[in-house]
């Protein structure tokens, strides 16, 4: 009877440890696609600097959870999330890239984040380059004519009741971050009154062209007068003016974005919508 209970003992133990063992393959192989951002646990680890510094979220996104010395907050153990990845020639147009959108380890006036540039080196990924404050992480990107891939970006900020949101074209030639804004709007709707008006612009569409060559804005504008007696917006209901919606188009030459000529009018509409101050 003993010799059976060992035996039986021993047959548990063993088929315990296939299914820990099934278990452990299956997590490491979750951990090598997490969701849709399409990168590796060693391209990660460069990002990281370290696999035992490496996690992925509830929502199956990698992230650091140590601030990675290149980062102002070098060192913390507070996360440093991946937001989103592109694939393309950034820098080099016969190099394998990936530009990875990242946030945390960065204070505000660095934009709570930045970009980091891979560059495939036989069958490592090597950091290429870091760019503290460029938000990545809602992109359109474009193929240049001379063989490198440009993005088109939209972010956004708020400070003490007042937002600002613009897009700007990117390019990282010569390993190098180049910005060009093509847009830029703001609302202080929870802030001070500008010529007694509180109002906001926002970006509802951000999309590129059937063509391609290209994108197109739709930029949602709401103002209101500021009743007698209130100082500033957002304490009491104010009476809005119907909202204006605007169409933008921003060509792409292969070369430079520029806005379409029959836009010129709209952007007018925008540039101008807010009274400006009388003295």
């Amino acid at each position: 009877m003993r010799s059976l209970i060992a035996s039986l003992g021993a047959n548990v133990c063993v088929a315990v440890a296939v299914v820990v063992l099934t278990m452990s393959a299956h997590a490491q192989a979750t951990e090598e696609i997490p969701g849709a951002k399409q990168i590796d646990r060693r391209a990660m680890q460069e990002v990281c600097e370290s696999s035992a510094t490496i996690n992925i979220d509830p929502t199956g996104h990698f992230q650091c959870t140590v601030c990675p010395s290149y980062t102002d907050f070098h060192g913390n153990r507070e996360s440093f999330d991946l937001q989103e990845v592109y694939k393309g020639h950034f820098s080099s147009a016969n190099t394998e890239q990936l530009l990875l959108a990242l946030t945390g380890c960065e204070p505000h006036v660095s934009g709570f984040g930045g970009s980091i540039l891979l560059s495939r080196d036989g069958t490592v990924w090597k950091k290429s380059n870091y760019f503290k404050g460029n938000n990545a992480s809602k992109c359109l990107t474009f193929r240049a004519r001379d063989g490198l891939d440009r993005l088109v970006c939209f972010a956004g900020d708020s400070h003490a009741g007042n937002s600002v949101y613009w897009i700007s074209a990117v390019s990282y030639k010569d390993n190098s971050l180049h910005a060009q804004t093509m847009l830029d709007l703001s609302g202080n709707m929870a802030g001070l009154p500008i010529a007694r008006y509180c109002y906001d612009q926002d970006i509802g569409t951000f999309e590129k062209l059937p063509s391609g060559n290209g994108f197109r804005v739709l930029v949602t504008q709401t103002r209101g007068l500021l009743p007698s007696g209130d100082d500033a917006c957002g304490v009491t209901d104010i009476p809005m003016e119907p909202a204006q919606t605007v169409k933008l188009d921003f060509q792409f030459d292969g070369d430079h974005f520029a806005l379409a000529p029959e836009s010129k009018d709209n952007m007018q509409k925008v540039e101008n919508f807010l009274p400006h101050e009388t003295n």
